[in-house]
């Protein structure tokens, strides 16, 4: 259960004897719709409550003091003093009652099994998700997705760290949201990608339609073929994507055109995971052609690389050096 409704146990107890006030009504009502294992497991308490009431209508228990000194006992292991009761009956009904709810819990627990599911991608590997609501998920290495296993709540709520890309279901009222290193990005449906690795900006580019992402304070509504970019201590950047190879990684393609060298050089950065130092300002800035439509090792691309800008590339540790040759 999420931290909003720790006490739902509570308001339940409250609702079987009609003393909730409206607001806690509400939350009760908002936490019955949210799943329908909610609902299973207060009818299963409220059955206890009827079959254990039968025979003792006249009596009504302080509901309060008998919940909390059962919390005391589950939650400390500590057998409080009990006092006589000359009721039997309600003694018995407290007792069935609060077996129910142990009986309950433990149903809905095994009913619905882990509340989230959570999918990982290591050095190397990527994989396709397909969410409960038919979205589809695209994760790039080394990462990491957290969501609910039914999707449930008015918002589909996405958590990422490291890459994905996403091509959202169209569900009118239910936003699609991505929480992504204190990043929000919600959509109704459209398709882009998320950069959220630790200790690096947080770069969203949209490829179709459009979504509105906030940070802090600011919040910014991106369309296709641009991109904004979050970096700590900094002022949001939106800009165009001239970046044809942002998803390179899910495409499995490479089209380096129109690019200076020094735009080539990051882009193999993030997609191997290394460092590239570019030695000479002219090679820096020479616009090489170079398309692969499979990606090759990272050496072949190099290789072409000094091919074409008359370079040679030199490996010290996880860093590649170019220099004029």
């Amino acid at each position: 259960m999420s931290e909003q409704f720790e006490n739902i146990d509570t308001l339940i107890v409250r609702s079987l004897e009609n003393s909730l006030s409206p607001s806690e009504q509400t939350l009760l009502q908002t936490w019955l719709d949210e799943d329908a294992t909610h609902r299973r497991y207060f009818n299963e308490i409220r059955r206890t409550w009827t079959i254990t009431g039968e025979h003792d209508t006249t009596f009504i228990p302080d509901t309060a003091a008998n919940w909390q000194r059962f919390r005391e006992r589950v939650y400390t292991g500590e057998v409080p003093a009990m006092k006589v009761v000359s009721n039997k009956k309600l003694y018995l009904r407290i007792a069935a009652s609060i077996t129910g709810i142990a009986v309950a819990t433990l149903l809905y627990f095994t009913l619905r099994g882990p509340s989230e599911i959570t999918e990982l991608t290591a050095a190397n590997e990527k994989k396709t998700i397909i969410l409960p609501d038919g979205s589809k998920v695209y994760m790039n290495q080394n990462s990491r997705l957290r969501y609910d296993k039914q999707l449930a709540g008015h918002e589909r709520a996405i958590h990422l760290e490291g890459e994905a890309f996403f091509e959202v279901a169209t569900k009118p009222g239910r936003p699609f949201m991505v929480y992504a290193n204190e990043t929000q990005t919600q959509v109704l449906g459209t398709s882009f990608d998320v950069r959220a690795y630790a200790a690096t900006p947080v770069e969203i580019a949209v490829v179709t339609g459009k979504v509105a992402v906030s940070h802090d304070t600011h919040k910014l509504v991106v369309t296709p073929g641009r991109k904004v970019t979050f970096a700590a201590g900094k002022q949001p950047e939106e800009n165009a994507n001239n970046d044809a190879n942002i998803i390179a990684w899910k495409e499995n393609r490479f089209a380096f055109e129109n690019m200076q060298v020094h735009d080539i050089v990051q882009t193999l950065e993030q997609y191997y995971g290394i460092r590239i130092i570019v030695m000479d300002h002219g090679i820096d800035t020479m616009h090489p052609r170079i398309v692969y439509d499979t990606i090759p090792p990272l050496q072949d691309i190099l290789n072409l690389l000094n091919e074409v800008t008359t370079s040679v590339s030199m490996k010290e540790g996880n860093t590649y050096k170019i220099y004029k040759k």
